[in-house]
């Protein structure tokens, strides 16, 4: 009998898996795929030909961003050359791959929740066939796609944590953190890894309290090679070395465009800034192309300088108004919630506006555009209260062993409030596309609207009641 559900259940992933491949043999159809020229002005890239010469010492001298999309585009141009219409399709399949994988979490996620087939099918068709913005980061070269996928795999390994509570569901926790820190800056603070403890504790509380703290001690050890690395080479310490200008991203909105001129992220007098950097730091006296030179992109040590000088200017400046500061920051993050993630100035996939241009539309349009907005940001605003107060609550039942699930379910949300903080307290554009990470957390809020017929006093007693 077991045998025979388990063969209906991988036979039914299957059959998601397939219904997902012709909807993509139709997308190819109609031409909607990457744009590999892209691929050149992509400012979290290195120059190709550094990495097809010297992958491995470029990987590692790279200081203003985490290595691993770099390690991960270099060995795909070993492999076809540096050529960016090939690398585009290499990534683009790298993409479909995380795809699949997303989509057997997703199965996996459901299952969990005991979700009729009926409504795998419906939340499936919502989030991944007809996701406009699935599709999009899909053919889109970045590691977007790749971050929704780690956050697929933080959801199902959360829940399967509540369970048991067993070491191995703890460790790949704090695995996946790992990658994803030293894949995105915005994971890359070791403060993340107090993130992901404090989730687990909402779970166990007690429980080998000991063994979870050891292991988030060792895991932000971890995360601290970067800073450590950095140090040593280029001496700052620091995961990312580029805080200064990013920090101006968010105070340029509105009068501080005077500081734009020194706090950019062109390549214009960075020959200047370099010259700056050796003066400050007469030790230095690496001459690699990805650190000095032409060819370095963000990369080049005079960033760093830039970078510093532009942390002083930028900490004075919120020191001076601070509550202005914080104004930016409530007017990006309510401003950005009217949008949606795929809504931000990038290249498109080919074909993309002639056959979602309606979307692009809408932001023009003055009578549907406001629409738009307040509807995404009504809706924002009911899913984030909703897994606020559920981590409210699991907070004041730390102590109890009932809920470990809606327990599982804050800790999820922490991850996403992190990236929420990070990006809108440190970066002032792109939060759309950051955002889009969090795609697994709507999966998430649907299955509880989809379980209890949309009906809030069913979800208010199963939650809250409880």
């Amino acid at each position: 009998m077991t045998n025979n559900k388990n063969n209906n259940n991988i036979n039914f992933f299957w059959q998601l898996l397939s219904i997902y491949i012709i909807a993509r043999l139709v997308t190819y159809y109609f031409e909607i795929v990457p744009v590999g020229e892209e691929i050149s002005l992509k400012w979290q890239l290195m120059d190709p030909n550094l990495l097809s010469k010297d992958l491995l010492r470029t990987v590692y001298y790279l200081h203003y961003q985490p290595p691993f999309w770099n390690l991960i585009y270099g060995i795909f141009i070993k492999l076809v050359g540096v050529d960016y219409n090939k690398i585009g399709i290499a990534l683009h399949f790298f993409n479909i791959f995380f795809s699949f994988i997303t989509i057997y979490y997703f199965y996996l996620i459901t299952n969990f929740f005991k979700l009729s087939k009926t409504l795998i099918y419906i939340l499936y068709f919502i989030f991944f066939i007809f996701s406009i913005a699935f599709l999009y980061y899909e053919t889109y070269m970045h590691y977007t796609h790749l971050t929704v996928f780690l956050f697929a795999q933080f959801s199902y390994l959360y829940l399967k944590f509540s369970e048991n509570h067993l070491l191995k569901y703890e460790l790949l926790i704090y695995l996946t953190a790992l990658f994803l820190a030293f894949t995105w800056s915005a994971f890359s603070l070791p403060f993340f890894m107090i993130v992901l403890l404090i989730g687990i504790t909402l779970i166990k509380y007690k429980k080998n309290i000991l063994r979870s703290i050891i292991i988030c001690f060792i895991f932000t050890l971890l995360t601290l090679t970067l800073s450590v690395k950095n140090k040593i080479e280029v001496n700052m310490f620091a995961n990312s070395t580029w805080i200064g200008m990013q920090l101006f991203t968010v105070l340029s909105y509105g009068d501080k465009w005077d500081y734009w001129e020194q706090c950019n992220f062109y390549y214009k007098d960075i020959d200047k800034d370099e010259v700056s950097f050796k003066k400050n730091n007469p030790k230095f006296k690496n001459t690699h192309p990805s650190l000095v030179g032409n060819i370095t992109k963000l990369n080049n040590v005079g960033f760093i300088y830039r970078s510093k000088k532009c942390l002083d200017l930028a900490i004075n400046e919120i020191k001076k108004e601070p509550i202005d500061y914080l104004s930016r920051v409530k007017y990006l993050f309510i401003s950005n919630h009217g949008h949606f993630t795929f809504d931000h100035v990038g290249w498109d996939p080919k074909e993309w506006r002639k056959y979602f241009g309606f979307f692009y539309d809408l932001n023009k349009n003055k009578n549907l555009s406001p629409i738009k907005v307040r509807s995404l940001q009504l809706y924002y605003l009911i899913m984030y209260a909703f897994f606020s107060l559920l981590t409210i609550k699991s907070i004041l039942e730390i102590n109890s062993d009932k809920n470990k699930i809606n327990k599982s379910i804050s800790a999820i949300f922490l991850i996403y409030v992190w990236l929420m903080l990070v990006i809108h307290i440190a970066a002032g554009y792109e939060q759309e596309r950051m955002r889009h990470m969090g795609h697994f957390l709507h999966i998430i809020f649907f299955i509880i609207l989809f379980k209890n017929k949309f009906n809030y006093k069913k979800i208010f007693q199963e939650y809250f009641k409880k």
